[in-house]
Parts: structure tokens; C-alpha cells; sequence
């Protein structure tokens, strides 16, 4: 296909790299979706296949200026930042923390080895600026479009805010040039999408920061389950000595999820089994209906025969009896008369009736016998027969029973199961020397608040983040590290604030501006909260949990439910 003068290829790269200006000047959310339609329409026009020639020079072929756009995608031809650092591995250990720095236009990640991946980045425009603060993932799409902007894609969109700031892949010119997410470049953001998870923390600070290992005897400790199963398992040491009772076991929360996820498991494969186990009784149950039914007609049909015996022997023995007269009397006469011929025959016409009238009786007597005996044999069937339907009738109503007995404990699992995985989710805490209040959620969802206090309150405390990231050797307690935000003195934050009109994030103006803020140790030294509160969050806390400590109040950003405990800073942008 030969291309008319209006599309020589120089006017085509010169086009493309146009188009890149600017997309990376007025700061469009570009992303590779969008760019892998623009390709698909720009080989439309300009198809370079094999049967389709190109008569330009090498620079001017389509494909040069389909990368030379690409390339305006990422960085607007600038050699982007080695984006990953020191210990990246395909799956590094959680909990993972998010700073990015606006003043070095960079963003770290890291877990309680250090450093783990680097990148540049591009934050907020004036007028557009990013929130500066310490913030959470909320929520994440792999591929989103805003909702604010256009329907502009934004792939592996992290959002930190419901307000609309996200870290996303974006075009990163390096210089601020979003309208207040944070954008990443494609490599970087498809990787710290499979690193990070919902409830991790980002830090956007005005200036870098670093987390560093933290231990103090004020941090809150986090609270083992015992195992019941521990306490039943007395030994001895030999007989006739004194019982050694086995210290209890103990487990954190996530042990103690597991261990109640086996126990569902187990719960689960009773209730199959029993289900099971009542369905061979149900088919238990019918056949032995079947047979009692077969028996009890049996059983009716012999007790009618033998009532019908009965009756026989009974009109054969009168039968008998009537004729046992008649031939006795006939003989009496006869003998007493000397009766003639005729009347010796009608005595042994009637001897004879009466010994056919001995045999029938004796043959009904029989029939009798022998009804009696199958009536009775039958009877006993019956009885069995009964016996067993209702043993088998039984047995399915005990298994009833115990499948809702086994349904009622895996009902009483499940749901323990799915409290302790709550309740093994990181734990936030946040305690407001603005608010005189101490906030604790987990999962995303308040758990309670109480009252707290702070010695000394003409001083700032400053804002700090500690973050338990992972356990110690022994199992039962935490390592925790901090970051601590910049902040300036109270006047000057609390003037730009009334000026801007951010009421809800006043910090107190009574602080001394002279006096610096506290460092992370006395920060937690100066926080008054009751010891009933402190367990409470001790019963919660595990890896990933954290805690702030500020003078400034809660966010306007922490909603109800689906958002975590979120404090702002504001410096000028």
C-alpha cells in the first residue's frame, strides 16, 4: 500500500511524537490500553505486513513512530529510575509499606528486611495536588476507569482515598503532572499490584522518609490464645508422683484461625458423613417397613388359618362326640334285644361312622397343631420384624439428631473461624490529641473508640506510624518499625488551614511553635489511655497492625465502613 504525500512518514513520526507531547503535557491519564487502541488504529491505516511494503526511509516506518509514541507513554523519552532495589523478590513478606515522596517525585516499598522496590513517579499539579498524609489501600481493580475524569482508563488502580487519589499506571514525566493520584510506570505498577494487598499502609510524605526499626516497652503486645486441649494433657513423671500439669500452649491470632479452619474442616466432614449415614438409614428404614408389612400379612394369614383350625377341630370333635352316642346306644339296644340281622348292620354302620368321625377329629386336632405352630413362628417374625423397623427407625432419628447436633457445631465454628480470621486482620489504632480520642479498627470497620490524653499538651506531638511487621524468635511478641512525617509548627498549619478552609484538620493552636515535636519514643511515652483499652487492642494484634500517633485529628477521608484510619498533613504545594 503506498501512502498519498500527506502521510509521508516523517509527518507521521513527527505526528506521533507530537501526540506524546501532549499526552505527558496536560497530564492525561495514558495508559496501555489506550495506546494498544491507538496502535490498533494506527496499523489500520498503516499495515506492515509481509506482502505490505514500505518505500521510506527505516526512521520513517510506522512502526518507528508507533514506538517512538510507546515510548512517550512512559516517561516522555526521559531514561526512567531503576525501578526496584536491594532485596526484590517474585513474592516478598508482608505486611509491605508504600512512601512516596513528593518533593523526589518517588516512591518506596518496604517490609522489615528494608528496602524493596523503587520507582519514579508523578503526584498532583497545582490546583490538583496530591493529599500528603498517612493513608491505606482501600480498594483495588486491575482494570479501572476513573469515574471523575472521562472514563479514563487506569489500570492496576490502587485507590487510597474514596475521594478519588489512586496509585495507578499513569504517564510519569517526572515532574508532578497527574490531578492528584499517584502514577506509576507500567512495569512498576503491574509489579506492587501482586506485591500489595487491601489494608497495607502508604505514607505520602512532603519530603522522603524511611522506616527504621523501633522498641519500646509502650507499644502495645499482642495477647495469645490458649488452647484449651493444652490444659486436659496432665503427665507424670512416675507413679505416686505429683501431677506436672503442662504449661497451657499459646498461639497468635493467626495460629488460632488455623487451628479453628481444621476444626471446621473436621466439622465439615462429620456433617458429610452423617448426611450419609442417614441417607443408607432412611433406605434402612424402608426396607425393614417393607418387611414388616410382608410378615404382618403373614402373620394375619396364619392366625386366620389357625382360627379356622380351631373351629374345624371344634365341629369335628362334636361330630365325633354325636356319633360316639349314637353308636353306644345302637350297641346297648341291640345287645339287649337280640336284635335281628338289620339291626346288627345299623350297629356297625354307626361303629363305623363314629371311627371315620375319631380319624377327622384327629385330623382337624392336627391341622390345629400345626396352625398354631406356623401362627406362632409368624408371630415371632413379627416381632422381629418390629424390632427391627423400629431399631432401624431409631437409629435414623439418632442420626438426625446428630446431624443437626453436628450442623450446630459447624454452624459454631464457621463462625468462630470467621471471627478469628477478623480479628487476625491487621489492627489500626490511631490516638488524636485533637480529638482527645483513641480510634481502633479492624478489616476496614471501626471496632470501638474511647477516650485518651496527652501529658503536656502545649507541645506537638508530631505524627508518627508504627508499623508491627513481623514476630520475634520467640513467637509471642512483635518487631515494629516507625516513619515519622515532617510537620511545621501548629500557627502556620493552622493558618493555611483556616485560610483554605480544611476546619476538620486543625491542628491545636495552643502548642508552642518554639518547642519541637516529640520523637516516636515520647510520643508513646506522653499518650494516657486506660489499661481495659490497651487489652482490648492487645486481643487484636498481630503482624501488620499499626499505630499513629498525632496532634492532628481524624480524616474526613475515614468513613463508616470500607475505609481505614487516615490522618492528613498540608504543606504548600
Amino acid at each position: 500500500m503506498r501512502l498519498p504525500s500527506r502521510f509521508g512518514g516523517k509527518k507521521i513520526l513527527r505526528a506521533a511524537l507530537t501526540a506524546s507531547a501532549i499526552v505527558a503535557t496536560l497530564g492525561f491519564e495514558t495508559t496501555p490500553g489506550q495506546a494498544q487502541g491507538f496502535f490498533r488504529w494506527f496499523d489500520s491505516l498503516f499495515p506492515t505486513g509481509p506482502n505490505r511494503a514500505w518505500r521510506g526511509s527505516p526512521r520513517s516506518h510506522p512502526r518507528a513512530a508507533r514506538n517512538a509514541f510507546r515510548r512517550g507513554l512512559n516517561t516522555s523519552g526521559a531514561p526512567s529510575e531503576p525501578e526496584t532495589k536491594s532485596i526484590e523478590s517474585a513474592n516478598p513478606e508482608r505486611p509491605l509499606l508504600v512512601i512516596a515522596s513528593i518533593a523526589d517525585q518517588r516512591v518506596s516499598l518496604y517490609n522489615h528486611q528494608g528496602l524493596v522496590a523503587r520507582s519514579a513517579i508523578s503526584t498532583g499539579i497545582a490546583g490538583h495536588p496530591t493529599p500528603k498524609g498517612i493513608f491505606t489501600i482501600i480498594g483495588r481493580e486491575r482494570f479501572h476507569r476513573s469515574n471523575i475524569y472521562s472514563a479514563a482508563p487506569m489500570p492496576f488502580m490502587q485507590r487510597i482515598t474514596w475521594s478519588g487519589i489512586a496509585m495507578h499506571l499513569g504517564v510519569v514525566p517526572r515532574h508532578p503532572a497527574s490531578h492528584g493520584c499517584i502514577r506509576l510506570p507500567a512495569e512498576f505498577a503491574a509489579k506492587l499490584w501482586g506485591w500489595t494487598k487491601i489494608g497495607e499502609r502508604v505514607v505520602i510524605s512532603p519530603q522522603d522518609v524511611t522506616p527504621a526499626e523501633f522498641a519500646h516497652p509502650l507499644l502495645p503486645a499482642p495477647k495469645m490464645r490458649v488452647l484449651a486441649e493444652a490444659d486436659k494433657a496432665p503427665s507424670l513423671e512416675a507413679p505416686g508422683a505429683s501431677v506436672v500439669v503442662a504449661p497451657p500452649q499459646r498461639v497468635n491470632p493467626l495460629q488460632y484461625a488455623e487451628l479453628l479452619k481444621v476444626k471446621v474442616a473436621a466439622a465439615v466432614k462429620s456433617v458429610k458423613e452423617i448426611s450419609a449415614a442417614i441417607s443408607l438409614k432412611r433406605q434402612e428404614v424402608a426396607r425393614a417397613a417393607t418387611e414388616l408389612k410382608s410378615v404382618a400379612r403373614a402373620h394375619a394369614s396364619a392366625s386366620s388359618k389357625a382360627d379356622a383350625a380351631a373351629r374345624a377341630k371344634k365341629i369335628a370333635e362334636a361330630d365325633a362326640s354325636a356319633k360316639q352316642q349314637k353308636s353306644a346306644l345302637a350297641a346297648a339296644q341291640f345287645s339287649a334285644s337280640e336284635g335281628d340281622a338289620s339291626s346288627r348292620a345299623k350297629v356297625d354302620r354307626l361303629a363305623k361312622a363314629y371311627e371315620d368321625a375319631t380319624a377327622a377329629k384327629d385330623a382337624a386336632a392336627l391341622a390345629k397343631l400345626n396352625a398354631d405352630a406356623t401362627l406362632a413362628e409368624s408371630a415371632a417374625k413379627l416381632a422381629i420384624a418390629k424390632a427391627t423397623s423400629a431399631a432401624k427407625v431409631a437409629e435414623a432419628a439418632d442420626a438426625i439428631r446428630r446431624l443437626g447436633e453436628a450442623r450446630v457445631v459447624l454452624n459454631a465454628v464457621t463462625n468462630a473461624e470467621k471471627e478469628a480470621r477478623r480479628r487476625a486482620m491487621p489492627v489500626s489504632v490511631l490516638v488524636s490529641k485533637k480529638d482527645q480520642r483513641i480510634y481502633v479498627r479492624q478489616g476496614l470497620a471501626p471496632v470501638f473508640d474511647a477516650p485518651a490524653s496527652v501529658r503536656d499538651p502545649e507541645r506537638l506531638l508530631g505524627s508518627h506510624l508504627y508499623i508491627a511487621t513481623a514476630a520475634k524468635d520467640d513467637g509471642t511478641s512483635l518487631k515494629w518499625s516507625v516513619v515519622s512525617m515532617p510537620i511545621q509548627n501548629a500557627e502556620e498549619l493552622n493558618d493555611r488551614r483556616v485560610k483554605t478552609g480544611l476546619f476538620d484538620e486543625l491542628v491545636d493552636a495552643t502548642a508552642d511553635p518554639r518547642r519541637p515535636p516529640s520523637g516516636p519514643a515520647e510520643a508513646l511515652e506522653r499518650i494516657e489511655i486506660a489499661q481495659e483499652v490497651r487489652d482490648r487492642i492487645a486481643e487484636r494484634l498481630w503482624i501488620g497492625g499499626s499505630l499513629i500517633i498525632s496532634d492532628l485529628p481524624l480524616s474526613s477521608e475515614t468513613g463508616n465502613i470500607g475505609t481505614d484510619l487516615t490522618v492528613k498533613i498540608h504543606e504548600k504545594d
